[in-house]
């Protein structure tokens, strides 16, 4: 039986924790429905998503992601309040540059303890764990697309990483090649941010269209089967 661990919203208290975290929506849960056992606890990513698991799950589970439209902001802007190290690793070498250089703008006093882009082997995987850990990093960043990036933080924390890792999806590609936000304030508002991104970036537009009721039956029949476990934590 899959197991699924939810979280119904974000708090602050988080950035203390030793664990991962990560985003599900009716896209990328399908490499939820292939992964083997993890320990990692998910957000609902998108309100279609938040509202499903709310009904089925009795509780309010609220619309989380890793964006300046959600929690990117308090993660981030905590983290400088607080001292934190925080590393990021995902995107092109180019794109990180331009993100980092944004970041290092909108938190000044933010200590950025590594990054490292999203295209590298095993080998060179085993590397970055450990320069993660020898950075005392306190927060991981990670946007190496669903599956991959949470396979990813679990292996840090295996590694030693002590701790809190959050997946962020294209993230820090969308911020790097942003001038501002990347949804704009009316977008956000009117929670047209699917459509917008489907305009923004074509290839997404398979992934709403087609993944999306598709998977969408898939966790459906699994559920009618007694097949998907699902909690929600504090």
């Amino acid at each position: 039986m899959l197991k699924l661990e939810l979280v119904g919203q974000y708090s602050p208290k988080l950035l203390e924790a030793n664990h991962a975290y990560s985003f599900i929506n009716f896209a990328s849960i399908s490499s939820f429905f292939e992964q083997r056992p993890s320990t990692i606890t998910y957000f609902c990513d998108g309100m279609l998503m938040s509202t499903f698991m709310s009904r089925v799950t009795g509780r309010t589970i609220g619309r989380v992601s890793f964006d300046f439209t959600s929690i990117a902001d308090h993660v981030l802007g905590g983290a400088e309040q607080r001292g934190k190290r925080v590393y990021f690793v995902g995107a092109r070498q180019a794109e990180l540059d331009l993100f980092v250089q944004k970041i290092n703008t909108l938190y000044p006093r933010l200590i950025i303890a590594g990054y490292h882009n999203g295209y590298f082997d095993a080998a060179e995987a085993e590397a970055i764990r450990a320069d993660i850990c020898r950075s005392e990093a306190n927060i991981l960043i990670v946007g190496l697309g669903a599956g991959l990036q949470e396979q990813f933080e679990q292996d840090v924390l295996r590694a030693g990483f002590e701790g809190v890792a959050f997946t962020c999806g294209g993230f820090i590609r969308q911020e790097a090649l942003a001038s501002r936000q990347y949804y704009p304030a009316l977008i956000n508002r009117l929670h047209l941010r699917a459509f917008y991104r489907m305009y923004r970036e074509p290839h997404t537009i398979k992934r709403y269209l087609i993944d999306y009721p598709s998977n969408f039956l898939h966790l459906l029949a699994l559920l009618a089967r007694r097949k998907v476990a699902i909690s929600v934590g504090e």
